[in-house]
């Protein structure tokens, strides 16, 4: 069958986009992808990923005193026997001291520490004993990181959340340099291999702390490569949808992984594997695994890109046309140089827009993190308290991805802060009254369902303001911020048992309503085309503070016989939808859509050169138009 030729887009950057049309970009190709890679591969990745958390967790434990064996004493008898007094409550007993005693202990010992009030104490001296009730062994527990070394934990924490950093902008920008599909496979294998060499080197500290570090290296981009290369090559329509199936692929990973723990009894080196090997499952699609097109277009690979588009063209049974390679030839001639993070300050619209995502970014992850860290203070079983908080996550994916797409990406983020703040704010005043613990909980899940649809939003807009060439190094600088300063969040856990219990919900209510004003200030990027260079993410327009999107009515201009316009109301749209440009380059119109003023050179816009420029009296009776609307 011969094949149609191009005929749509006439500028440089709509020769992708026409071409992405005309082979399908909501077909059986980007279905399957996205079913397979974003939702059924990113569960496997959440394992791996947090999987560290479980596995250096310090169970309850205490000094060993030789003998119990011999008498008849229950292990809290025992415990009263041996033991100091370690906290408040009745059953606390020391974890780090003993009683001076010589063992092994006879009967006259024993009878004398029950007629004794002064008992000298003594660091362990033969060793610790551990709750194994969930955890029958744990790193911690198995190299006895604890006391003196109890600083171990945090510091394998601190060392992941450092590699994840440095990770993150150098894996973010080897995906824009080599491609997103090499990144992928050399971050599972890194991610795989430093999991598996941790489970085997606990008793050897430094090798420990540098496997955690090297596993800890690709978690972002791991993530990053499948959605960004489902996104660039599915509908705009479909975004919205295709983050939410990355989210419930992890938030699906989230909730099996705590049932693997409970299920191998908590042992960490078999449960390390378990949850550590299922990710390189994704090497079965080495062969068939895609290139992002458009990425391969903007480097000008076009023989490659054609390869790409024929295979998707073949999947969604539709064709390209027949100047489909010329059409990509053309597009590589624009080919721009690129350098790295320093391309997201090329220009004061990109920096305005690099500064704003990092933040909202950063405030959701600092927010997200200590709100669950908070909740992890709950009680009974640990595996069924970590189910619960990913469960918590599941309908803020769903309805995140209706609100994102009826209200558009800006103001369900803020709208979804300024929800977090004010049950932050009844946290406050709830946190102080021990017999209200059921409500203050209440409103916690609330406050992580508000952050999770923030979480979910912020994502998405990060996907969709970043030009092809940037994209994922301006998405990991995003995300290297985040990670860096989300470390703050377990000190502000610590501020409220150490100072007062309500400075924590205080800090974090303002944190929502800066990051509410953050993302009020961000474009909309609804149903809008990817950026594909540095300046199509210059000409994103900054919303005006006040501009509120509201219906109203369109007016359709006709030309009266004596040449002057006139105006007929016609049917509704948004007044968002018609701006005024500033810069003499002529109608910028939002979501796709152009009024009649901006088709011919009669109704407003002079075309000369293949350049727009704008006629002052279609501009003027635009301007008035919008100002009726209070856009202007």
């Amino acid at each position: 069958m011969e094949q149609a030729k191009l005929n749509g887009p006439n500028k440089d950057e709509d020769i992708f986009e026409g071409l992405m049309e005309h082979i399908g970009m909501d077909g059986k190709f980007q279905s399957r992808f996205n079913l397979i890679f974003n939702m059924g591969f990113i569960l496997t990745v959440a394992m791996p990923t947090f999987n560290i958390m479980l596995a250096v967790t310090l169970p309850k434990h205490w000094c060993h005193v030789p003998g119990r064996n011999e008498t008849n004493y229950t292990l809290d008898e025992w415990k009263n026997l041996t033991l100091p007094s370690g906290g408040i409550a009745e059953d606390s007993f020391s974890k780090c001291s003993m009683y001076n005693l010589t063992v092994p202990l006879d009967i006259q010992t024993l009878q004398q520490l029950n007629n004794t009030d002064y008992k000298e104490t003594v660091s362990c001296q033969y060793g610790w004993e551990y709750d194994t009730e969930w955890y029958s062994l744990t790193a911690p527990s198995q190299e006895d990181w604890v006391c003196d070394k109890e600083v171990y934990v945090p510091n394998a924490l601190l060392v992941s959340r450092v590699g994840e950093v440095v990770g993150t902008l150098v894996f973010g920008q080897l995906g824009d340099m080599i491609g997103r599909r090499p990144v992928l496979f050399l971050g599972v294998v890194t991610l795989v291999v430093g999991r598996c060499a941790s489970a085997y080197t606990a008793n050897l500290y430094s090798v420990f702390l540098v496997a955690n570090l090297v596993a800890s290296l690709p978690i972002s981009v791991v993530f990053q490569s499948p959605l960004i290369i489902g996104m660039e090559i599915s509908a705009a329509s479909q975004r919205a949808l295709i983050a939410m199936l990355q989210f419930v692929g992890w938030t699906s990973g989230m909730c099996v992984m705590p049932m693997i723990a409970w299920a191998t009894g908590g042992e960490w080196k078999l449960f390390m594997i378990i949850t550590s090997l299922p990710c390189a499952i994704v090497f079965l699609s080495f062969r068939t695994f895609p290139e992002s097109p458009r990425w391969l277009a903007a480097k000008g690979k076009s023989k490659k890109c054609l390869e790409i588009l024929e295979n998707i063209a073949k999947k969604n049974k539709t064709t390209l046309p027949d100047n489909a390679l010329m059409q990509l030839k053309k597009l590589a001639g624009r080919k721009e140089k690129v350098y790295g993070v320093a391309s997201l300050f090329a220009n004061r619209q990109l920096i305005k827009i690099t500064v704003l995502i990092s933040f909202s970014l950063t405030l959701t992850q600092i927010l997200y993190y200590t709100i669950v860290l908070s909740v992890a203070g709950m009680s009974g079983n640990p595996f069924l308290n970590f189910l619960l908080q990913a469960l918590i996550e599941l309908p803020g994916f769903l309805i995140g991805r209706a609100v994102c797409d009826r209200l558009g990406r800006r103001w369900s983020q803020a709208g979804a802060f300024m929800l977090g703040a004010v049950f932050q704010l009844a946290c406050l005043f709830t946190v102080i009254h021990q017999h209200l613990l059921w409500l203050l909980i209440a409103l916690v899940l609330v406050v992580k369902f508000a952050l999770t649809v923030a979480a979910y939003s912020s994502y998405l807009q990060c996907m969709e303001l970043y030009p092809t060439c940037l994209r994922q190094t301006g998405t990991s600088v995003g995300f290297l911020f985040a990670n860096g300063l989300g470390a703050v969040g377990p000190y502000i856990v610590y501020l409220g048992t150490v100072a007062d219990p309500r400075y924590p919900y205080a800090i974090l209510s303002v944190m929502c309503v800066v990051g509410a004003i953050c993302a009020s200030l961000l474009p909309e990027t609804l149903n809008e085309k990817l950026p594909e260079t540095l300046q199509d993410a210059a000409d994103f327009v900054l919303p005006a503070p006040a501009v509120a999107t509201r219906q109203s009515e369109v007016v359709k201009h006709k030309q009266n016989s004596s040449g002057e316009l006139r105006t007929s109301l016609s049917r509704s749209i948004s007044c968002s939808s018609l701006l005024v440009n500033r810069t003499n380059v002529g109608l910028d119109v939002l979501h796709g859509k152009r009024s009649q003023c901006a088709e011919t050179n009669e109704s407003g816009i002079i075309i000369t050169d293949g350049k727009r420029r704008q006629n002052k009296p279609c501009a003027e009776k635009v301007r008035q138009f919008c100002e009726m609307c209070s856009v202007i």
